[in-house]
């Protein structure tokens, strides 16, 4: 269509990408501003040299002082791309073009390409880790908060779909909360390993920086705010994998929460609900639907983001010293991931903020189920008496019975020879009363509550403010 602006990858559609990532990630990976970034590490590798006494001090100052990526022709740099086939050559020659011939000499002065680009991609997983570490910490803070204020609420325990025992709401979100904390953990531990530079040169010796090579990392890796690694990573690709499998990780204990938001909402149980506002519609032929999109956006979510960490994994393999097999699927992998999990993290935190919880009809339902969700209580009631598998095996075959002829289960029990005469009626509701058989729910929720609120002290909270791009003025096109 004419007029139309490319938008082929969904991130990147006008109408439909707020559901899929948010305008805070996408400038991370703005073509602009990865460019940028190589240049970046470009002008530190220039300048770092330059402190040794590897390159003249002028030629570091002229570099850094024109890489600036509103100054280079970027209509060149295409065209280069296209006649050399190579990534990163047309843009040094674009940075040569405006630095002159002498200072142009030692641009990428010893560095091979991987050593850019992989320390360039690595700030790009910096500023993700930021993101995902600054929403991943409120979510927590919203679980807490909603466990604590649900944390006497009984409600059904659910197992392979069927009620189980009676437990409470706050229990259940306290699970939630373990296994985020443990997810935020993981993130937070992979910093050591995952950001690290690259500076090893053509096949990982160095051999091009001399007697200053290892100053030369260490005071680049500095620079940058990076670790050096002990050895090239060019064709080990650990580093990424986990960076991909701990994100899916976190994604999936999103996608399960918003899963079970979805499953509560279902009309027969109408417990639990995503929010609402007026206006909102769930269908062009239905108008009664309130469908819980924004939920089942989260699962679709994690099902990308999984499939991404699968091909982390595949970029494992390498062969010899390097090859771009791996690369090119991180290009690809990183940089959807990370705008995934951006847009999934943003709207759990909308969800998490204005999650309806229906109160009395988990007290109906509660109440309608508070014979068959008691039985393990009432199995140990009369298996005082009888013994535990006995009264077992009576409660099992009276419960078949009772869902057979839609009979309550009380009424046949009591007919039972075992029982009849032995225990009274009033004895046995007492003991299938819901409220009785919660077990430890709350001193569990309290106890996950106050351990990862006390560990949360021992990171800084932030401002839940959003980042700014610092290219805002050179990206006006985005």
């Amino acid at each position: 269509m004419n007029g139309c602006d490319p938008c082929g990858h969904i991130v990147d559609s006008g109408f439909y990408s707020s559901g899929y990532t948010t305008a805070e990630a996408k400038k991370i990976f703005c073509d602009k501003y990865r460019y940028q970034r190589w240049l970046d590490v470009e002008v530190a590798l220039a300048v770092t040299q330059a402190e040794l006494g590897m390159i003249p001090a002028w030629a570091a100052e002229n570099i850094r002082d024109k890489a600036d990526i509103s100054l280079l022709d970027l209509a060149a740099v295409k065209q280069g791309l296209k006649i050399t086939s190579h990534s990163l050559m047309p843009l040094l020659d674009a940075l040569r073009r405006v630095c002159g011939q002498e200072a142009g000499e030692f641009i990428h002065f010893g560095a091979t390409t991987q050593d850019i680009q992989d320390t360039a991609q690595i700030l790009e997983i910096r500023d993700i880790v930021d993101i995902v570490e600054r929403d991943l910490r409120a979510i927590i803070h919203q679980v807490i908060r909603l466990a604590d204020r649900y944390r006497n609420l009984v409600t059904i325990g659910r197992t392979h779909t069927q009620h189980a025992l009676s437990m409470t709401l706050g229990l259940k979100m306290a699970v939630w909360l373990d296994e985020l904390w443990r997810n935020y953990e993981r993130l937070t531990n992979s910093r050591k390993r995952l950001l690290v530079s690259q500076l090893f040169g053509g096949v990982g010796t160095m051999d091009a920086f001399g007697a200053q090579a290892f100053r030369l990392l260490e005071q680049f890796s500095l620079r940058l705010g990076l670790i050096p690694p002990h050895t090239a990573w060019h064709n080990a690709r650990d580093r990424i994998a986990e960076f991909l499998s701990t994100l899916a990780l976190i994604s999936g204990i999103l996608a399960k929460i918003a899963d079970e938001i979805r499953c509560l909402a279902r009309n027969e149980i109408g417990e639990m609900e995503e929010p609402f506002q007026f206006g909102k519609i769930g269908s062009s032929t239905m108008p009664h639907k309130r469908n819980p999109e924004m939920c089942e956006q989260v699962v679709v979510l994690a099902k990308l983001i999984n499939a991404n960490a699968g091909l982390g994994l595949e970029g494992l393999i390498s062969e010899h010293e390097r090859d771009y097999r791996s690369v090119r699927l991180e290009w690809v992998t990183i940089t959807d991931t990370s705008l995934f999990i951006c847009g999934q993290l943003a709207m759990m935190k909308d969800i998490l903020n204005n999650l309806i919880i229906h109160e009395k009809r988990i007290n109906e339902n509660v109440a309608g189920a508070a014979t068959s969700i008691s039985t393990e209580a009432l199995m140990f009631f009369l298996g005082n008496k009888m013994g535990k598998q006995t009264a077992h095996q009576l409660i099992y075959e009276t419960s078949m019975e009772a869902l057979e002829k839609e009979e309550p289960l009380v009424d046949l029990l009591l007919k039972r020879p075992e029982v009849a005469g032995k225990f009274s009626r009033a004895e046995i509701e007492q003991t299938i009363n819901p409220e009785n058989h919660i077990g430890m729910s709350e001193e569990i929720t309290r106890r996950a509550i106050e351990y990862v609120a006390g560990e949360l002290q021992l990171f800084p909270t932030g401002n839940e403010v959003e980042r700014n791009c610092p290219l805002a003025e050179k990206c006006r096109w985005i």
